[in-house]
């Protein structure tokens, strides 16, 4: 356990933001090579690493969510918790590399593969397409000891723009920021079903039953995130007052802003009219059957901007719910394409996830399989393999994943050491 907790805080200690954890990468090869493993670079940075006759092919992302002062990690421990001060902790999905490390130095016989960028879309697992040796995946992104995840939904990003131009505002009007704080957010795919409500859908819904005008608008911080802040300037000529206290009226100086937006209407009326949320209900997994969720409102260059997280737990659902979404914007004028397109993991509970519960039960007696109504990597790379290959997702508890409060309990990390460490002896 002290050797996983060390390779731990020197994965910290390495920038990896998604898109900039070229420096991580470098590790990682070094790392591998100095355990005896052949290793293999493709061209958007997936690390395979690979030596004997690998029976499993353990798996996790290299790169993490980057908030607030996380290119310099400050790791704090609480009892068996461990925090990063001022920052995502990175466990998500550091601790699972540091399992993996643990493994390339304990065993003849092991895959490993670091996959990149998958915070912002499962691209490095979109493009993976090497072969593998193992014939079974052991991904190890899951966030609750325990339980073993045999699925998943998969995803598109709905990416609408909307052109607007700009008219004088109406003279004698009063200028206000209007600040929508306070909204707890959360992950668009785990949360979606929490009702949840968003910033976004708020403030645009509460600024339509005035006669304001907009100056600005914007929302959310990642698409694949339900908006917990949302602000805008607007114009009015009536006092500008809300019920809701979580939504802040400031009144701001004559002459701050000399142009408002002459489609504000129209846009106040798209945001309003989105159908954020659950649209379908799997009674057989009891759970989000397709969801979508918009996660970013910006101004930019003379356009309206929105950007859209589409989620099934099926291709087909998948497609048609992009597909109605598209129609939406287009119908209301704006332009629209569809990215980071990566396929649903349709739940499977073959011999491999049945051999795994197994030897879970030694330590979590009542342990379960499940599927989540978000993105894990598995389907991506299996649906690439020319082999059938059987793939679980388990992992450590790592609690509020993607914000400041995300903490990781190195007791779980210790069974899950245990747990892996019987996984590597008997499952061949």
């Amino acid at each position: 356990m002290k050797a996983i907790v060390e390779h731990f805080k020197t994965i910290s200690a390495i920038p990896r933001c998604s898109f900039e954890a070229s420096l991580m990468k470098e590790y990682l090869v070094s790392f591998a090579q100095k355990c005896g493993c052949k290793v293999y670079v493709d061209e958007v940075g997936n690390v395979l690493c690979s030596k004997g006759k690998p029976t499993i092919c353990l798996q996790a992302h290299y790169d993490m969510v980057c908030i607030g002062e996380s290119k310099t990690i400050e790791l704090v421990q609480e009892g068996t918790l461990l925090r990063a001060k001022n920052s995502t902790l990175g466990a998500d999905n550091g601790m699972g590399m540091a399992l993996m490390f643990w493994a390339m130095e304990t065993y003849g016989n092991v895959e490993c593969l670091f996959t990149a960028d998958e915070e912002v879309g499962l691209i490095g697992a979109s493009y993976f397409k090497e072969p593998l040796q193992a014939r079974y995946v052991l991904n190890l992104d899951s966030e609750t000891e325990g339980e073993i995840c045999i699925g998943c939904a998969g995803g598109v990003d709905v990416i609408a723009s909307l052109p607007f131009s700009s008219i004088a505002i109406p003279s004698g009007a009063q200028l206000y920021a209007v600040n929508a704080e306070g909204f707890l957010g959360g992950h668009s795919g785990i949360d979606i079903d929490k009702q949840i409500p968003s910033a976004i859908k708020v403030l645009a819904h509460e600024l339509l039953k005035t006669s304001c005008t907009l100056i600005h608008f914007e929302g959310g911080d990642r698409r694949n995130a339900i908006a917990k802040s949302a602000k805008a300037i607007v114009a009015t000529h009536e006092p500008l007052d809300f019920d809701d206290k979580r939504l802040h009226v400031t009144l701001l100086e004559e002459g701050s802003y000399t142009e408002a937006l002459k489609e504000s209407t129209h846009i106040l009326k798209l945001l309003s009219g989105f159908a954020q949320g659950v649209r379908a209900w799997d009674r057989f997994l009891d759970m989000p059957l397709s969801s979508i969720n918009m996660g970013l409102v910006r101004i930019e260059k003379g356009h309206v901007r929105f950007d859209c997280a589409a989620r099934a737990m099926d291709d087909e659902n998948l497609a048609i719910l992009a597909d109605e979404t598209q129609a939406f914007f287009e119908a209301l004028g704006c332009d629209v394409g569809q990215e980071h397109w990566h396929g649903a993991w349709k739940p499977d509970a073959g011999d491999f996830a049945h051999r795994i519960k197994a030897i879970m039960q030694t330590l979590y007696p009542d342990v379960c399989m499940y599927a989540v109504h978000a993105g894990l990597e598995c389907g991506e790379l299996i649906a690439k393999q020319t082999k059938k290959i059987e793939a679980v997702s388990i992992g450590p508890t790592i609690r509020y994943p993607h914000s400041l409060r995300e903490e990781c309990d190195l007791d779980s990390v210790a069974r899950m050491r245990v747990i892996l460490e019987k996984i590597m002896n008997e499952v061949h």
